[in-house]
């Protein structure tokens, strides 16, 4: 998926913007990459309940586990985030037919 989105945002921008739509890409994927872990990790420690196991001598009490709060917060940021990348969506292809219908010419005359 990592190679096909660097394609996509490849074709997406104007040849003179290449490396700088590829380095955004990459610095993003690395935020991305830092904070939604860490984010799951947070909501997986602090929403926990005791594992209780039954024995014949009666309840004891296990280590503690995530509960189902834990994972349904997971799910809601990635819900948010599934909202982000659409609005992304919708506001890419605002810019991408400006660009367009700027000539090559003029786009190396400012380099």
């Amino acid at each position: 998926m990592m190679v096909s989105m660097i394609n996509i945002v490849t074709q997406s921008v104007s040849p003179f913007e290449t490396g700088i739509a590829t380095a955004m890409n990459s610095i993003f994927r690395t935020i991305g990459g830092v904070k939604g872990p860490t984010i799951a990790g947070v909501f997986l420690a602090r929403y926990v309940s005791p594992l209780v196991i039954q024995t014949p001598r009666g309840p004891v009490m296990g280590p503690l586990i995530p509960n189902a709060t834990a994972f349904n917060y997971i799910f809601l940021a990635l819900g948010v985030a599934l909202v982000g990348v659409v609005v992304t969506l919708l506001i890419k292809g605002k810019g991408t037919e400006i660009e367009r219908q700027r000539p090559v010419e003029e786009a190396a005359q400012e380099v």
